[in-house]
């Protein structure tokens, strides 16, 4: 099994010097989605970070946990991307998670009220026990 409280994704680099951006999903065994985002997100990231996400939650999920912990920089388009996704998962009564550690995505959200609408925590750790996922390791 895989530890889910130690998964890293692995960074891809843009070519014009911008941050490495990558994002990283797997299933827990007990049907939790947990996306690992790492960079920016921007306009040049958003349709990969929508592409990953578009299909969540499907009929297997019990809850998603958005891992933004990693995130430096989280533009509007990021956060409308963000409230989609949280529509998506209230509408099936699918729990979502958001690891929020950097100050810039934690201003964003604050900035646009969305702070209030999502459950947020500090740690990976902190979101899985939230929905009740355990250390899978």
């Amino acid at each position: 099994m895989q530890d889910y409280f130690a998964l890293s994704p692995p960074g891809y680099g843009w070519q014009d010097g911008a941050e490495p951006f990558s994002v990283t999903v797997a299933r827990t065994g007990e049907g939790c989605v947990l996306a690992i985002v790492l960079g920016e997100i921007d306009a040049i990231t958003i349709p990969r970070l929508d592409e990953e996400l578009a299909s969540y939650p499907d009929g297997e999920t019990t809850a998603v946990v958005v891992d933004l912990s990693r995130v430096s920089f989280c533009s509007v388009a990021g956060l409308r991307l963000l409230g989609d996704l949280l529509e998506r998962t209230n509408r099936v009564g699918v729990p979502l998670e958001l690891v929020v550690e950097t100050h810039p995505v934690r201003r964003a959200l604050t900035c646009a009220g969305l702070d209030r609408k999502f459950s947020a925590h500090e740690t990976r750790a902190a979101a899985l026990a939230a929905i009740g996922v355990d250390r899978v390791g």
